[in-house]
């Protein structure tokens, strides 16, 4: 495994894959398995809760429409947990997003994410992507 997918990242690939640009696009459609932090299905679940995270059908569906058999699910570590408290002090306070930076560093995982925060804090690595949702994939 090399790659760990941020949760919009996920939230994307699932609800509207033509905004993700071609070379992230080409990581995705890779068959090669991909890690996703279980925080993410939580992280998911409160943003359709608060009805920022929209799409045809019910959370259950989204969640088996998303995890596909490529995409393995990563579990919290105590190192991952250490890891969190590890981040650089501008590092932003969300806990999903420190959760997601922890596990990328601990498991030597380049996380793909459109956020520049987590890009900037060279905390992980990081394959970036601008998001702008009303682009279309080239």
């Amino acid at each position: 495994m090399t790659y760990l997918l941020d949760t919009a990242t996920w939230a994307n690939l699932v609800t509207m894959p033509e905004v993700l640009p071609q070379r992230i696009a080409r990581i995705l459609r890779d068959p090669a398995p991909k890690g996703l932090c279980s925080v993410s299905l939580l992280e998911c679940a409160m943003h359709h809760r608060h009805h920022r995270l929209k799409f045809n059908g019910t959370l259950g569906e989204f969640f088996e429409a998303g995890l596909a058999e490529d995409i393995e699910l990563l579990d919290i570590t105590p190192d991952i947990a250490v890891a969190t408290n590890e981040l650089p002090s501008a590092f932003p306070g969300d806990p999903f997003d420190r959760t997601i930076a922890a596990t990328a560093r601990v498991l030597d995982l380049k996380l793909i994410t459109p956020d520049p925060v987590i890009r900037d804090a060279r905390f992980c690595q990081v394959e970036y992507y601008p998001f702008r949702p009303s682009r279309r994939a080239l």
